[in-house]
């Protein structure tokens, strides 16, 4: 038993799109990086211009295709190209870095994008990253949580004092402070009972990772930490192609995606964390495709129109897409923003200024 699970009423729709990249540039088909971070970065201008909501970054290290390993460094250049989109972490891995430079960067990006930042820290599994680091992965939990301590009062009062087990601050001022006040927005990545019920306790949403489940249990979780979960934010990550030809984009796709599957079933499958953890790495050890199904990726609009109100339905935000595939040239990917752009994102927007009419 998990936690209770809390329905949410909600007055008017309020679902927002958001790409999510991680600059994963695999031998197979490698390009030069500066080529491929221009070409991201044209993808990611692009969609503002279309109307997209926002644009996420990811993190991980020491992997064979370059995945991105600075997400602030990334953020901070996506803040200084675009004018209107939200700019977030989906996730950067708290455990990994010390708070006080985290809240010195969240400050940074904030600034820098005029208050469009969304603090998004994660926990954290991959076990080599923790290794190289020389992080105790069993000690995830209590950095997590003074981490959140720490970055909370630094964004939000003039001067604190702190005494943990990790980290000890006395009488320190971080300067500069962020544009958003009290602070930035907090999101934070969950996939289990005790990642939910710390974001409940620190964060402002959460970017659910796994069955829709987590969704009421988190709100559960927000009502006994004494806050509104009607107020709560609940964002999930979804993959998607736009086509009316399902068999050529499959095609076109496919070995990319099984690129994806194979190194994040390997990662959850040596980490162990969580029992589909185990399973996702026993089922690639005995020869299941990591692609998937093209009907579970290759979508209609009018499919994609679907999914969106179900998610929609259950309590969902936000829908952040993963923009690319890694090696799959983010110019190819155009085409499906463009189609949710036009056809899928007005159709919310227009349900929720009819409802506030």
């Amino acid at each position: 038993m998990l936690g209770p699970r809390v329905a949410r009423q909600r007055e008017e729709p309020a679902v927002q799109f958001g790409l999510l990249y991680d600059f994963r540039n695999p031998p197979r088909w490698a390009v030069p990086p500066a080529r491929l971070y221009a070409e991201t970065f044209d993808q990611i201008r692009t969609a503002e211009e279309l109307g997209w909501d926002s644009v996420w970054v990811t993190e991980h290290h020491f992997t064979d295709d370059g995945y991105l390993p600075d997400v602030n460094a990334a953020a901070a250049a996506i803040a200084a190209i675009t004018e209107r989109v939200r700019i977030g972490h989906s996730v950067l891995l708290l455990p990994l870095h010390h708070p006080l430079r985290v809240a010195e960067a969240g400050a940074v990006i904030d600034i820098i994008s005029n208050g469009r930042f969304i603090f998004g820290p994660g926990l954290g599994y991959k076990v080599d990253e923790f290794e190289a680091f020389g992080i105790d992965r069993r000690h995830r939990g209590r950095l997590m949580d003074e981490s959140m301590e720490l970055i909370t009062r630094a964004w939000t009062q003039e001067r604190f004092s702190f005494e943990g087990r990790h980290f000890r601050v006395r009488d320190l001022a971080v300067t500069p402070r962020p544009v958003q006040r009290p602070r930035p927005p907090i999101w934070m990545a969950a996939r289990a009972e005790a990642p939910l019920r710390r974001a409940a306790r620190y964060a402002d949403g959460v970017i659910a990772v796994g069955s829709p489940e987590l969704i009421g249990m988190y709100r559960g979780f927000v009502a006994e930490a004494g806050k509104d979960p009607d107020a709560a934010q609940v964002a999930v990550l979804r993959s998607v192609v736009v086509s009316d030809d399902p068999e050529r984009a499959w095609v076109e796709v496919q070995e990319h995606v099984r690129w994806r599957g194979e190194r994040y079933g390997a990662w959850y499958g040596e980490a162990g964390d969580l029992p589909q953890d185990m399973q996702w790495g026993e089922r690639l050890r005995a020869g299941a495709d990591p692609a998937g199904r093209m009907e579970s990726l290759v979508k209609t609009v009018p499919q994609v129109i679907a999914d969106v109100e179900e998610l929609e339905r259950i309590g969902v935000d936000c829908v952040i897409f993963f923009a690319t595939f890694p090696g799959y040239p983010p110019g190819m990917m155009l085409p499906t923003w463009e189609a949710i752009a036009r056809e899928v994102i007005p159709r919310f927007r227009r349900h929720r200024e009819e409802r506030s009419a």
